[in-house]
Parts: C-alpha cells; structure tokens; sequence
C-alpha cells in the first residue's frame, strides 16, 4: 500500500540532493530555477563528490563545489535564498526530521543513490536527507536517470513508491518544443508541480492537439 504524504506549506525550504548520475546539465538547471522561485525561502543544496565530477566531464567546468555553483548561474537573490551543505554533513540541519522543509528533490538519481533510498542505507546527507522524507511523510522526487531497467531497479522503484516516494525520470516532453533547455525546463515545471511551488520559465504544458 502506498503511504500518503503530508500537506505541502508554502513557507518551507526545499532540498536539492544531485547524485552521480549522468545529467549535470539538468542539476544546473533545477538549481537555477528553483533557487529563483520567490516561493521557496531558502533551497538547501546536496552535490556529492560523484556529481561534481560528473559535471566537468560532462559540462567542462572545474571539479569543485564552488565551480558547479559558479556554473549555475545564480543572481543576487538567488544566492542568498541559497544554504550549501557538505556531502557528509550528517550533523546538518535537514538530516532530521525536527527540521521542516516542504520535501526534496534529487536529480539526477543515480540507480545506487534509488536503491540506498528505498532501502534507508543513509550513508552520506543526500541519502539521510531522503530518508527523513520519507519517515516524516513529506514529498521526495527522484529523478531516476538510468536505462534500460532490469529487475534490481524495477524493484527498488516498487520499493521506494510504496514508501512514498515518487520516482519521476526525466522523459523528454517531446510536445513541449525542440531545444534541450525547453525539454529541460519542461521535466523541472513538473517536478516543481509535485514539490507545490512555481518556476520563471516558459508556459511548456501540453495544450491538447492543434487542429
């Protein structure tokens, strides 16, 4: 049976987790825009030591935390709704669930980083910070970035959506335009649906057929 999630309030942080998974492109731009959102008063971030070196293969900027944030782009305001948590700072604020955020979001999800979820193998901040979700019943997106699935993962998604959390690919809205920043923008309008707050970008929602 699939656990219920609390009531999302408008005044609450959100956490950003962005695991070693290929899609440094997508964890730029989630942090952008949701750093950007007047709606989310402060974004706690979560990048481990994976994702940053996912980042400068894939992306060419320096191995380090301040070179992602660097290449994220943030303005004035942004930064400063902004709090940066080290990878192993268990002892941080979002590592308990006396803590209240509004939920999380971890994209990309790495197939390892889904199944320590689904499974409470908490080891490091992202993995305590999803688990807290899921015991104090608040939202968890997981962007799963992994194909084909084979029977391991199919299990740990059943596994992870039976403890409440939503396991959401980023699947490419082919409808919503052409460019990978719109397929991009596209997927994060979604995942900022299911969190309860709005992002500055493009109308990319699907309009019914054009006659």
């Amino acid at each position: 049976m699939v656990k219920t999630v609390g009531v999302i309030s408008e005044s609450l942080p959100l956490v950003l987790g962005v695991s070693g998974a290929s899609g440094a492109r997508l964890a730029l731009r989630a942090l952008r825009l949701f750093a950007g959102s007047p709606e989310v008063p402060s974004l706690h971030l979560v990048v481990s030591p994976r994702a940053l070196r996912v980042a400068h293969d894939e992306e060419g900027i320096g191995e380090s935390l301040d070179a992602f944030l660097a290449a994220a782009g943030l303005d004035e305001a942004s930064r400063g709704r902004l709090v940066v948590h080290d990878a192993e700072a268990i002892d941080a604020p979002i590592s308990s669930g006396s803590f209240r955020t509004r939920g999380m979001a971890v994209l990309p999800c790495s197939a390892g980083t889904l199944a320590s979820i689904a499974h409470g193998l908490s080891r490091g901040l992202l993995q305590r910070a999803a688990d807290v979700c899921l015991k104090e019943r608040r939202r968890l997106v997981l962007g799963l970035r992994e194909t084909p699935l084979s029977l391991v993962h199919a299990e740990s998604i059943l596994a992870a959506t039976r403890a409440g959390a939503i396991v959401a690919p980023p699947v490419p809205a082919f409808y919503a335009g052409k460019s990978v920043e719109d397929f991009l923008d596209a997927y994060l309008l979604r995942v900022a649906d299911l969190l309860g707050f709005s992002i500055e970008t493009r109308d990319l929602r699907w309009k019914g057929a054009t006659t």
